[in-house]
């Protein structure tokens, strides 16, 4: 596997799409200080996961982004994508190409990618874990990593060793099991309790289910002997019932077909009044047709006479055109005699020429004046015809609706008549029924009241029915949720106690001596705990009190010193580890020691902010004594000037000792170890179960109270809601009466108000009427007086035009002619002028003139034509309209007798409609009657089919009885009355009125073949309800709430003995695994100090020595690693006192030692030459060329001599100020191998592809 390409994208300054593609071997990336070199090493980290900002030398993670130039704006986002090639086998993944992209916004939000599919970063790191690749693998090392490297505390270092143990994976799987062991030892903890409540609710449900159970018993009597007494008094009212429906629905059949020969005799009288207002439409339909044949009669005629004296017109003026034609003729002639003697006219012609052109303009003045007075007059003779025309419609119009008018209002007042008898009668019945209907309204308005205030008080007791309803359930949901909150403080408050009392989170030692070694019943009894369980520390001061005290928390106090030095003894013995002990009786009292007086700019003295038990408070205060609690680290440098005696601990936990030595940082698993906040979180988890077991159980009282107030509010809801029914009930039947008597009283009014209305209409409209002819009348005057005006109007206008037309005519002859004239003389002079063809010219105007003239001719022709055939078509249409208007004649005088007979038939009809009416209200008297008995029963029913129905949950319509059942819960009765001394009644249930009743009236299920006595039967049921009452509270749940805690119990004891296998398992794995890694770390670092002390020499000299110490050698897996270092002349001495070269050949003989054991796919070295001399770069170089063929190495570099090592270059400019750039080119040597180009592309690797690339 081996790195194939850098896709960078808007990360710092690579502001354009860049891609750097590498190959085996060296990869070396140059460029001035500043260019962005760095930033590619950025870029490979970055997307390997990197989520410090700092550790990208930026602020926040935004800041990775391209952050713009003058000449570019920002970008919104920065990309990475990082291609790994040749993959399958060693990520053990189906691809050959592996590409990880990362994304981030400036929004905040980020993304990873895994060949495109977005993904987590626990997904990448779990992919690359334990090759060597990662953020903070050793695959990455740059001047600040080394520095990090060499200069971490000893326990830091342990992170390089173990990924070339390949043991991170292990480590990860350890820290799983190790939550999953706690998780599970919480919910084995959490399991005990919960089997413990529910086998104390088994306890209790078991005696409730019990009680049920005799409950259910005596119910199911109860349920048999009620459900058939009900069916028998079902099945007498359901007869009743019957009966009284069958005689409603035959009142209401009457009702329905004398309501529907009412309403057909409504529709039949409807249908004769429209019939009689459509012949009196036709009758005023034929009158108008009558009137406007008329008029089109007299139309035709005037328009025949007017076509007759055009006729006349237009033959005058084919006489006039023929005469033109012959005159032209002998003009011609002429024009050729005069055609010779043309030389001699001139002067002749010309003199007339402009003679002939005035009388031509005067002649043309007169034709214009003719023509215009001519349309004038025409305009006025077709305004006054259109006139006249219209005056005539609306005479004919006007005639025919005065004439209906006339009509309708007989009519109308022989119906109104008609109306004033019907109003009369229908007056007083609606007097007799408003009677009634006071009487009623008064009944129910006292019924109203009454059953207001039982609704009110039923609404009262149902509102505090469901307050208490509610109250109780917020009770219980209150109890259930203090208990849960009880349940999971105690879990934790358990689990925190277990942890401590296993000593978990202390050293090895500290836990075999608080488990009790080798003796737990000896030793336990003398060991008193850790110091850090008798001190309490604010949780603000619990940082800074650990940082001073440290491990002498993990001190164990113990009962004397003869205890303390046994103890020190077997845990050399066994090699159980390192343990510190403190004897009760070598603690000396505490002091009367005054506080001095508090620096400036400190929080306070330690010793002044802890609490411990007396036994112990003198070791306390001799450990804390000198120690000052500051804010920070800076006030802890400025105080130690002037109090260099003290010690400085600061609240983020950071210490200052005397001797100038800093310590600080923070463990990634720091807070779960802490012994002094986990002692704290007891103390507050304690606390907090007596608060809430306190509240749980008020709760409960709580709950048990407004249970009992539930079960009183219920019986008086009964009680309300039978009075509410029995009101309900009377109320029904009076609004049953009072609806009917509503609804005819309705009907009346109605009935009154149409008939009213229709009389209003019907004087309104005689009134109208009378008016609308007095109007019509004078308008129809006034049309005849406008029709007379304009018929004298248009004689005058017609003799005037047709004089105009004579004098327009010869006007345009007379011009015409002097046209002509001019023309000849004209065309004469211009024929003598130019001596060219004259005739031919002279001859042609005069054949266009004739011609002109014939086809004048030939237009008055066809329309003498035109005229005399609209002629003939309206001496037609006189004829045609002549023939109608007989007929019409006499379809009008049959329409006005069959308008008489009609009139007759609907006074006939109205009649017969009075009396159906009368005998309509009575049946409907009777029926209403009926209905309200019917609704009595009904009711009586509806109570006792709900009452059973709520009772007992059965349907007594589909009710079957069960003989056998019911006789065997009456013998039972019977035995248990006799048992108790009580006597039963002998009266016989069949001697009652309802039972007779039923036996003649229904053929439905008899009991007189059966030997019941329904009387015992209803005192036994009555008798039998108080005893359930009696009982009290029962939970009829209980016994399925029985058998499912029973269920329950059983589930959770076999899920807690799944936990403890689950338990034992997971203590296994953690064993296993730590056997494997201390096995495989172990191995591993016996081989890297034999590599680095190897290497060192080879890069120092024979006379270097160097080693890799492990601080614990008894616990390898959470050992410190500590690296000596000795060059050739010095003496063996810290690595933080070499020089910078020194520290940087010693990091490159480490990794290389680690590259020995196990190789990474790639190496990334930014700069880490810078240090070296010449000489040392050279022994780096040939270092280097021993892993070529492992690995792959990208060198950040600005040495010469290590540019030129590399296969290919990669200079990163700045073209653009702000913007990098990459350039790269393939450095050729002889000593490599060259690739052969004439290999198929398919065959080469993805290195020997990317080198070609780079070639072109």
């Amino acid at each position: 596997m081996y790195l194939k390409s850098l896709d960078i994208h808007g990360f710092k300054s690579f502001a354009d799409k860049t891609r750097l593609e590498f190959h085996e071997g060296v990869t070396g990336i140059v460029g001035p200080n500043g260019c962005g070199k760095s930033n590619v090493v950025d870029a490979i980290r970055w997307v390997l996961g990197e989520t410090s900002a700092k550790a990208l030398r930026g602020g926040e993670m935004a800041d990775v982004i391209f952050s713009g130039t003058e000449k570019r704006k920002p970008l919104g986002m920065a990309e990475v994508t990082l291609t790994m090639a040749d993959c399958e086998e060693s990520l053990g993944v189906d691809f050959n190409e592996v590409a990880i992209t990362r994304r981030v916004f400036r929004d905040g939000r980020s993304e990873y990618r895994l060949n495109g599919t977005q993904c987590r970063l626990r997904d990448i790191n779990e992919l690359f874990m334990d090759t060597g690749i990662g953020r903070t693998a050793y695959s990455i090392m740059e001047q600040g990593k080394i520095d990090m490297l060499l200069s971490s505390k000893p326990e830091d270092r342990r992170a390089v060793f173990e990924e070339a143990a390949g043991i991170t994976k292990f480590k990860k799987q350890k820290r799983e099991t190790l939550r999953k062991l706690e998780y599970t030892e919480a919910n084995l903890l959490r399991i005990t309790d919960i089997i413990a409540e529910v086998k104390r609710q088994m306890n209790s449900l078991q005696r409730q289910a019990a009680k049920a159970r005799r409950y259910r018993a005596l119910l199911e009597d109860v349920r048999v002997l009620d459900t058939h007494l009900s069916f028998k008094q079902f099945t007498e009212l359901s007869v009743q019932k019957h009966d009284l429906t069958r005689s409603i629905d035959s009142l209401q059949d009457e009702f329905a077909e004398l309501e529907t020969t009412l309403t057909s005799r409504e529709l039949e009288l409807e249908v004769l009044r429209e019939q009689m207002v459509e012949v009196e439409a036709r009758v005023s339909e034929n009158r108008a047709q009558l009137n406007e044949r008329h008029n089109r009669i007299d139309s035709a005629r005037s328009r025949i006479s007017y076509n007759l004296e055009r006729c006349r017109e237009l033959a005058d003026h084919i006489a006039r055109n023929e005469a033109d034609v012959a005159a032209t003729a002998s003009k011609i002639d002429q024009q050729k005699e005069d055609l010779a003697q043309a030389e001699e006219a001139v002067l002749s012609i010309q003199s007339r020429i402009e003679e002939q052109r005035e009388l031509v303009a005067e002649a043309e003045r007169h034709v214009a004046e003719f023509r215009d007075q001519r349309g004038e007059l025409a305009s006025q003779l077709a305004t006054h015809r259109a006139a006249c025309n219209q005056a005539e419609s609306r005479t004919v119009t006007l005639q025919a609706q005065i004439e209906n008018i006339r009509s309708q209002a007989e009519s109308d007042r022989a119906r109104a008549e008609a109306m004033q008898t019907e109003l009369r009668t229908l007056r007083e019945s609606e007097s007799e029924r408003r009677g009634e209907a006071e009487q009623l309204d008064v009944r129910l308005a006292e019924l109203t009241e009454t059953a207001t205030q039982q609704n009110a008080e039923l609404a009262e007791a149902e509102q505090r029915q469901r307050t208490a309803q509610s109250d109780l359930t917020a009770s219980r949901n209150q109890s259930q949720q203090l208990h849960r909150e009880l349940t999971a403080a105690d879990s934790r408050l358990n689990v925190l106690r277990k942890l401590a009392q296993n000593g978990e989170g202390l050293e090895r030692g500290t836990q075999a001596v608080i488990t009790g070694l080798d003796d737990p019943d000896f030793f336990k009894n003398g060991v008193r705990g850790v110091l850090g369980s008798f001190l309490q520390v604010g949780n603000e001061d619990v940082r800074a009190i650990e940082a001073v005290l440290g491990p002498r928390l993990q001190t164990i106090l113990v009962a004397d010193s003869t205890l303390a030095h046994r103890i020190v003894e077997v845990l050399r013995e066994k090699k159980l580890g390192q343990a510190a002990i403190l004897a009760e009786d070598v603690v000396q009292p505490a002091g009367e020691n005054a506080s001095p007086e508090l620096p400036a700019g400190a929080v306070a003295w330690a010793h002044e902010r802890i609490q411990a038990n007396a036994k112990v408070l003198p070791v306390f205060a001799a450990l804390l004594r000198d120690v000052l609690i500051v804010p920070d680290l800076d006030t802890a440098w400025k105080l130690r000037p002037n109090h260099p005696q003290l010690t400085f601990t600061t609240i983020e936990g950071e210490l200052l000792t005397p001797e100038g030595i800093v310590h600080g940082g923070v463990d990634s698993d720091d807070g779960g170890s802490s012994v002094l906040a986990r002692q704290n979180e007891i103390r507050e988890l304690e606390a907090q179960t007596a608060s809430l077991s306190k509240a749980h159980d008020e709760a409960v009282a709580s709950e048990e109270e407004l249970t009992a107030e539930i079960e009183q509010l219920n019986d008086q809801l009964a009680q309300l809601r039978e009075a509410v029914q029995t009101t309900r009930v009377e109320r029904s039947t009076l609004e049953g009466q009072r609806s009917l008597v509503s609804r005819e009283v309705e009907q009346i009014a109605n009935r009154i108000e149409n008939l009213e209305r229709d009389a209003d209409a019907i004087s309104q409209r005689d009134t109208q009427s009378l008016n609308d002819i007095e109007a019509m009348e004078e308008e129809l005057a006034a049309a005849r007086i406008t029709m007379d005006d304009a018929m004298g109007l248009i004689d005058g206008l017609e003799q005037q035009l047709g004089d105009f037309s004579e004098r327009e005519n010869q006007a345009a002859d007379e011009l015409s002619e002097r046209r002509t004239a001019l023309a000849v003389e004209e065309r004469s002079l211009q024929a003598l002028e130019e001596q060219r063809t004259p005739m031919a010219a002279r001859l042609a105007e005069l054949n266009e003139i004739t011609t002109r003239r014939n086809q004048e001719s030939d237009g008055y022709r066809a329309k003498i034509s035109e005229a005399e055939q609209q002629n003939r078509n309206l001496e037609q249409i006189i004829e045609d309209a002549t023939a109608g208007i007989e007929l019409l004649e006499s379809e009008l005088e049959a329409d006005n007798e069959e308008r008489q007979r009609q009139q007759n038939l609907v006074r006939e009809h109205e009649a017969t409609l009075q009396q159906a009416r009368k005998r309509l209200s009575a049946i409907s008297d009777q029926r209403g009657r009926e209905e309200v008995k019917s609704t009595q029963v009904e009711l009586r029913l509806e109570n006792i089919i709900n009452t059973c129905q709520e009772r007992h949950g059965v349907d007594l319509a589909e009710f079957e009885q069960d003989l056998p059942a019911l006789k065997a819960s009456i013998d039972q009765s019977k035995k248990r009355l006799k048992r108790g001394g009580a006597s039963q009644p002998e009266d016989d249930a069949f001697s009652t009125e309802a039972d007779t009743e039923t036996t003649e009236a229904s053929s439905a299920p008899s009991f007189a073949d059966t030997d019941i006595d329904w009387q015992f039967v209803e005192t036994t049921v009555g008798e039998m309800r108080r005893r359930l009452e009696s009982m009290g509270p029962v939970n009829l749940d209980a016994i399925h709430e029985f058998e499912e805690a029973e269920e329950r119990y059983n589930f959770l004891d076999q899920q807690q003995n799944d936990l403890v296998r689950a338990k034992s398992e997971l203590q296994d794995i953690i064993e296993h695994i730590n056997q494997e890694t201390r096995k495989r770390f172990s191995e591993t670092f016996e081989i890297v100090r034999n590599n680095f002390q190897s290497m060192f020499k080879e890069l120092f000299g024979e006379r270097g020595q160097a080693n890799l110490i492990m601080m614990d050698d008894e616990d390898p897996l959470e050992s410190g690693i500590e690296v000596i270092a000795k060059p050739p002349g010095k003496k063996l001495q810290s690595i933080t006192l070499l020089s910078g070269g020194e520290r940087s050949m010693t990091a490159v003989a480490l990794l290389f030692s680690i590259y020995m054991v196990k190789p990474s796919p790639f190496c990334v070295l930014d700069e880490l030459d810078a240090p070296l001399d010449e000489s040392n770069i050279g022994r780096f170089l040939k270092v280097l060329d021993r892993f070529i063929d492992q690995s792959q190495f990208i060198i950040v570099t600005h040495s010469k001599r290590t540019m030129g090592r590399a296969d290919v270059m990669y200079g990163v400019t700045m073209e653009e100020f702000g913007v990098s750039k990459p350039v790269g080119m393939r450095l050729t040597h002889e000593e490599k191998k060259p690739i052969d180009e004439t290999k198929d592309e398919s065959e080469l690797t993805a290195a020997e592809k990317a080198a070609l690339r780079l070639d072109a």
